[in-house]
């Protein structure tokens, strides 16, 4: 099996896992993501997310996503492929202060699209000390409104259009793998709903620009299914253009891909993160991020 196929249906969807403004941002890459899926096969990839932001304040939730893989790209060859998909996360976020609210809720429902193009193409076995291979992925989201009025627990505040632009590349050297994101772009509009701010004053808040820098999961395959590494992120809340006031957030922490379980078409990547810096606006947080992708 190549290279290229053991890390089947693995997308950069990690840049819009929780998106809207002033909620933290999951931007995680994992090591293998930004290479091709297996050419004209359809994939359930699944993105559940686990953040506990200190004192006391936790979430659970999951990107669902069924995507498909056309069998070439624009070169008419397996060099280069477009993935199509369509997605939303359900989770849970804690209500503190507001027991009337619900803590479940819906979000982020959004279309996307991502082109793969290997510009090195291996001549040597994977994993061998000549093996190199470099991919890029271009990869272009588009959010929807979420419907929801509530001003707490999972989705609320997330009833706005957004927009995703995102590079991943995936490097490997021998047995050296590197997934980098070098710079991801979020926008989020005007909320559709309107939030009261305090003595009456409502306000349809909008989200802005928010920018992640150096998503980064680089590691050594310590095994032939097995890559062990780092992940990196280093994310600017509420940048330009928002009503929310600037945060920022950078976090790192084990990484792992695992591909035992390639010959049923399952592929496994998880990150822990732990935030090794908050602007003095922001709690810290720590966050266990997953990939499960099913290819079908």
């Amino acid at each position: 099996m190549k290279q290229r196929h053991l890390f089947g249906a693995f997308a950069s969807l990690s840049a819009i896992a929780l998106l809207p403004i002033p909620l933290h941002a999951n931007a995680d890459e994992y090591i293998g993501f930004g290479q091709a899926g297996t050419p004209g096969s359809w994939a359930l990839e699944a993105y559940p997310v686990f953040q506990h932001t200190a004192p006391n304040s936790n979430s659970i939730s999951s990107l669902v996503v069924p995507a498909y893989f056309t069998e070439t790209g624009f070169t008419g060859t397996h060099r280069d492929q477009f993935e199509f998909w369509l997605n939303g996360s359900v989770g849970y976020s804690n209500t503190h202060g507001d027991p009337g609210a619900s803590g479940f809720g819906f979000a982020y429902p959004n279309l996307g699209i991502e082109y793969y193009y290997n510009v090195v193409v291996p001549d040597q076995p994977v994993g061998s000390p000549g093996y190199k291979t470099f991919w890029t992925s271009p990869t272009l989201t588009v959010g929807f409104p979420n419907g929801s009025k509530k001003n707490s627990g999972y989705g609320a505040g997330a009833d706005q259009y957004f927009y995703g632009f995102s590079v991943a590349n995936y490097i490997q050297i021998g047995k050296i793998g590197i997934t980098a994101n070098p710079i991801e772009l979020n926008y989020a509009t005007r909320n559709l709903n309107e939030t009261d701010i305090g003595n009456g004053q409502l306000e349809r808040l909008r989200g802005g620009l928010t920018v992640t820098l150096m998503d980064v999961a680089a590691g050594y395959q310590v095994r032939d299914d097995l890559f062990l590494g780092v992940h990196h992120a280093y994310s600017i809340y509420s940048w330009k253009g928002s009503d929310f006031a600037e945060q920022r957030e950078g976090k790192i922490g084990p990484t792992f891909t695992y591909f035992g379980f390639a010959k049923y078409g399952l592929y496994i990547s998880g990150d822990i993160n732990f935030d090794y810096y908050t602007s003095s606006n922001l709690k810290h947080s720590v966050s266990a991020t997953m990939a499960f992708v099913k290819t079908l």
